[in-house]
């Protein structure tokens, strides 16, 4: 069980990483934008940004179910 909780915790390290590097590029996009363009709000970006951590975080959850329910399984053979 403590080898899962490390492989999750890595797991969700790189994930952090990865979508903290991503929320500072689109923050930097948006600050590109907004400098040509003073009228355009954030709101959307930061609607795309969080809805795609959301869909990549279920995704990956769904995809440490079927791992760990295919691991648990037994042979019946």
């Amino acid at each position: 069980m403590s080898k899962i909780l490390v492989k999750v915790a890595g797991l969700a390290v790189v994930f952090a990483v990865l979508f903290g590097g991503v929320a500072q590029a689109a923050e930097a996009g948006t600050r590109q934008q907004q400098e040509s363009a003073p009228v355009q709000s954030t709101g959307e970006t930061r609607a795309v940004v969080v809805g795609s951590l959301a869909f990549v975080l279920m995704l990956g959850a769904a995809g440490a179910v079927f791992w760990y329910t295919a691991r648990s399984r037994h042979s019946t053979e």
